[in-house]
């Protein structure tokens, strides 16, 4: 098994490109050439709230980060809001309009049944009488943590084996999109008042996957239910079977394991919410003006009175009103100015 520590994502970034270079065996996947670690890596992540790219060699696109943030915690997996961020996305899904694996409803609408995910949006839909037993696992978080802030149960599955597995014929399914992670185990370190997050992969692509949204996604999730949870941030745990990364990117591999100068220099926003509730309020909001953004309704900058969402908003914003704008977050500030 491979283990490592670092400091934030970009020092993860060189490390992982140099092990990799080292240690990588080659497999043919799916016709692909990839090159891939013969055994598990674990490795944790110090600082998770270092989780802009600002390593030029990576050429890291900072727009698809943030949108799958709200994405994911709105619960949707439709390709209407997240296509227009990456065109490729379309590529992954069965149907054209959704991503079947998407993680949004696995977050927030989890149901455990044959039928394949399609949400547009959560908040306008009464779930209640169409699956009595779906559960919505940030939920599940919270009141696990008031019951018992001690707690060893708070989970999230994203693997869903009466979704994942077989068709309705009862062959094994076929899919484009078959989730990568399997769960996110939150857990209070001991002797502290930190939220730690060990997230739990089956597999992972240095490049399309842990660099480009994983980490960033999972720390941003880490860092907003710390606040929920009245918790400071704590350590990020990433553990992954199956390491890898395609010929194709072997190039940028070798620039990027070459780079000496690494900045992990984090962020810790101020903000305003204290529980879910305050938490689902302000994402709805956000997905609201997202949404106006996109369609080329929204007019001038909106506040929401909480630095974590506004720096979150004016990501959209900039990036759809082809403006540059003024950010809470300097780090996030030079990345947009170069973008």
């Amino acid at each position: 098994m491979y283990t490592a520590e670092y400091e934030g994502i970009n020092s993860f970034l060189v490390g992982a490109s140099t092990l990799l270079l080292k240690e990588g065996v080659k497999r043919n996947t799916r016709g692909f050439n990839c090159r891939e670690l013969p055994a598990p890596f674990m490795f944790r992540i110090k600082n998770p709230t270092a989780r802009l790219v600002t390593i030029p060699e990576r050429r890291w696109n900072p727009i698809l980060p943030y949108a799958e943030s709200l994405w994911l915690a709105i619960g949707r997996n439709d390709l209407e809001f997240i296509g227009h961020y990456l065109k490729k996305m379309k590529d992954f899904s069965d149907d054209g309009f959704f991503l079947r694996g998407g993680y949004g409803p696995r977050l927030r609408n989890y149901n455990g049944i044959n039928n394949d995910y399609k949400i547009q949006n959560p908040f306008d839909i009464d779930f209640s009488g169409l699956n009595k037993s779906e559960v919505d696992q940030f939920k599940y978080i919270d009141l696990n943590f008031q019951k018992d802030i001690n707690t060893r149960q708070a989970i999230i599955n994203i693997g869903d084996p009466p979704k994942d597995c077989f068709d309705a014929d009862g062959c094994l399914k076929k899919t484009k999109d078959f989730p990568c992670t399997r769960l996110l185990h939150f857990q209070k370190q001991p002797k502290t008042h930190k939220l730690n997050l060990t997230v739990y992969m089956r597999s992972n692509d240095l490049m399309w996957g842990a660099s480009a949204v994983n980490i960033f996604n999972f720390t941003f999730i880490q860092e907003y239910f710390a606040k929920i949870l009245n918790l400071d941030i704590g350590d990020y745990y990433h553990v992954v079977n199956n390491f890898h990364y395609y010929d194709y990117h072997e190039k940028e591999l070798q620039a990027i394991s070459k780079v000496k100068d690494i900045n992990d220099n984090g962020f810790y926003y101020e903000k305003s919410f204290n529980n879910l509730v305050e938490f689902d309020k302000l994402t709805d909001k956000l997905r609201i003006e997202e949404e106006k953004l996109r369609r080329g309704e929204g007019n001038g900058l909106v506040d929401f009175k909480d630095d974590f969402f506004n720096d979150w908003y004016r990501v959209f914003y900039a990036f759809n009103k082809k403006t540059n704008i003024e950010f809470i977050n300097l780090e996030l500030q030079i990345l947009f100015n170069k973008y």
